[in-house]
């Protein structure tokens, strides 16, 4: 893994087409390795229908203590995840990714409604096992910690935040650095009726902040819940290989497409043999990769345009909560989103409609999901010594097969010496 990321979200449920999407984005672009979905209101069959169908090479836990309520998913050639205790109030994990060095503790939680249901929350996480010494534990809590985590509503009593400002004194955490915004719910009513609170948080200990140094956790308004999405990221301890150049079928289909390759072809290039290929090959890349953000991009450029407008109107808004046309000025931002979403959608089902059409089967989506997890899984990112030791640095498992081959195919043979002409 590039990063160490950890995700955390309160979807209020995961039933729909476009918060599947939605996740599956963000668990890429965000270079996920393991996170909990909350509250998903998905039980039994349809947990794993949705890990078959979408999140192919995941893994996941989803027990009936937690079902539709916190489920804990992880990239199964990266990640090992060993699920330590559950209650309905959190999932506690050990977690090792390939290319960290310190394996971490991980205590996903999503806490209950009321003050009441929320004290054996209180109560049960002092009592936790860390196998790891770093150890974070985060999620939705249900609670705020102190008078700045609410705006709007009905004034926070010392009661409310009696039971949670304990526990956080008494555990020797601290809240994690974060970015984005600093209340991370809203019950979206209009005007002066809205409120917003700091319910999702995260918390780590010391050792955390000595193996993972840079970590910070991102706070951002996503367009398919009213809990923002929280991401902890890190720098990662390796890098594990050069991002591969992905060509996409319906490129053929634009009218300039043809014209784009040629020209770039045709033009010629210092050198001889395979040489001559090979940067003939590269040049097309980029030239492609332009094509891509020039021409065909321009409808999720745009989309993607109206989506930041419509965060940063949103993270506006709930920093003026009392400001009427910060209000007013969010509403019309989600407004166009929402038609720039719809002619996105709309683009993205005719650009598949027409690659059926032409491609036939070869092109269809279940084709493409199938050569993404055949990559996945025949991507070798660690291996089992003689001693049953499990290496995952990928700089060892790198040295490893580089020793491996070259023990039978790096040394002299018969067939690399000079042909006497004697014999002949």
């Amino acid at each position: 893994m590039d990063n160490c990321n950890i995700l955390s979200w309160n979807l209020r449920g995961l039933n729909g087409p476009n918060k599947q999407a939605t996740v599956l984005d963000i668990c890429s672009r965000n270079k996920v390795g393991v996170g909990a979905l909350l509250e998903t209101k998905m039980r039994g069959n349809k947990v794993m229908e949705l890990m078959v169908n979408k999140f192919m090479n995941w893994d996941y836990h989803s027990s009936l203590v937690t079902e539709g309520r916190i489920l804990i998913i992880w990239r199964k050639i990266f990640v090992k995840v060993i699920v330590l205790e559950e209650t309905n109030q959190y999932v506690h994990c050990f977690v090792k990714m390939a290319g960290q060095r310190h394996a971490f503790s991980a205590a996903f939680v999503y806490g209950l409604n009321t003050m009441e249901e929320q004290k054996s929350l209180w109560h049960s996480l002092p009592k936790l096992t860390f196998p790891a010494t770093s150890w974070v534990i985060l999620g939705d809590f249900n609670a705020i910690f102190t008078v700045k985590d609410r705006n709007g509503g009905k004034p926070v009593s010392k009661l409310k935040l009696l039971d949670s400002s304990q526990w956080l004194a008494r555990n020797q955490v601290d809240s994690l650095k974060s970015t984005g915004s600093f209340f991370t719910w809203t019950h979206n009513q209009d005007g002066h009726a809205r409120i917003y609170s700091k319910i999702d948080h995260v918390f780590a200990n010391e050792d955390w902040l000595d193996f993972f140094p840079n970590s910070i956790a991102i706070f951002r308004w996503e367009t398919v819940s009213n809990h923002c999405s929280c991401t902890i990221s890190t720098m990662a301890m390796e890098n594990l290989g050069v991002k591969l150049f992905q060509f996409y079928n319906f490129w053929t289909d634009h009218k300039d497409f043809k014209e784009v390759a040629l020209n770039s072809w045709r033009k010629p290039i210092n050198g001889t043999g395979l040489k001559v290929i090979y940067l003939k090959t590269m040049r097309l890349k980029h030239k492609l990769k332009r094509f891509n953000r020039d021409h065909i991009g321009d409808i999720g450029v745009q989309y993607q345009v109206a989506k930041d407008q419509y965060q940063e109107a949103l993270f506006q808004a709930q920093n003026h909560p009392r400001d009427l046309p910060f209000q007013e000025k969010a509403k019309a931002a989600a407004e166009a989103f929402t038609t720039q979403e719809q002619m996105y959608h709309s683009f993205l089902a005719q650009r598949n409609k027409i690659t059926w059409l032409r491609k036939g089967d070869m092109n269809t989506s279940y084709f493409h999901a199938c050569l993404k997890k055949r990559k996945e899984d025949n991507r070798i990112a660690t291996y089992i010594t003689e001693q049953g030791r499990v290496v995952d640095n990928f700089l060892d498992v790198v040295s490893h097969f580089l020793d491996h081959f070259r023990s039978f195919m790096g040394s002299p043979s018969s067939a690399t010496k000079k042909i006497n002409m004697q014999c002949v």
